[in-house]
């Protein structure tokens, strides 16, 4: 295939791929027209368009607020600890873990003690989802607020840097929905790009005060949620 022949989300591929595997929308608008032929584009606006490839083709996963990287790329670096993302400003760097002669199995099991140990934590300090005060366990997720992708190792086990959120408000809150974030005064933002309808269905008000929000020690990560995660 010609590369001026290639579908949006092909162009898109190949622009992740070439900037490390991810890319922030306003690269991906620039760099595209290198694999796909802008004069033959009629009746759309380009860039809704790849914006709308970026949501909802599978082979794409949002990182942060206008960033996507590649799904494969996201399981892998997750599954296998290879590093982190660094969000400072505009700019994105995906940090590297140094090399270091482990097995597979072995990584998989340090991962594994240490989301246990988060999990636990959270359930011993909170006991809750402080939106719902449901106390089931089997029904809590230990969300991590600044998202373990984005984080350091130590930021990974840090029972501070997580909420135990009911499923669906976790997945609202997670890195790539980013629909509701909280204020440091307990207040719950609720995104734009969520219709009345829904936000109604939720039964939450945007601004509404979460009373039982845990705020103390989790300061810098709910900063962090808002600047880089949440879709305002």
């Amino acid at each position: 295939m010609h590369k001026k022949d290639l579908t949006y989300s092909d162009a898109m591929e190949q622009v992740m791929l070439h900037n490390g595997f991810f890319a922030s929308l306003k690269l991906l608008y620039k760099e595209v027209w290198n694999y796909k032929d802008k004069t033959k584009i009629t009746g759309i606006t380009p860039d809704n368009t790849i914006q709308e490839r970026a949501q909802r083709d599978s082979r794409f996963t949002r990182i942060a607020k206008g960033v996507y990287a590649l799904t494969q790329f996201i399981e892998n670096a997750e599954k296998n600890d290879l590093g982190y993302f660094v969000f400072n400003q505009n700019k994105v760097i995906f940090k590297q873990k140094k090399v270091i002669k482990k097995t597979e199995k072995i990584v998989e099991q340090k991962i594994r003690i240490g989301q246990n140990y988060f999990r636990k934590s959270l359930i011993q300090e909170l006991e809750k989802c402080p939106i719902t005060q449901i106390n089931e366990k089997r029904l809590l997720i230990a969300s991590h607020i600044k998202p373990w992708v984005h984080s350091n190792n130590k930021e990974r086990i840090d029972y501070k840097n997580g909420l135990l959120l009911s499923p669906l408000y976790d997945k609202l809150f997670d890195k790539g929905i980013g629909l509701i974030t909280f204020t440091l005064d307990k207040r719950i933002l609720i995104s734009n790009k969520l219709s009345k309808e829904n936000i109604s269905r939720l039964n939450i008000q945007h601004n509404q005060i979460i009373p039982d929000l845990p705020i103390a020690g989790r300061e810098r990560f709910l900063k962090y949620h808002r600047q880089y995660i949440f879709q305002g």
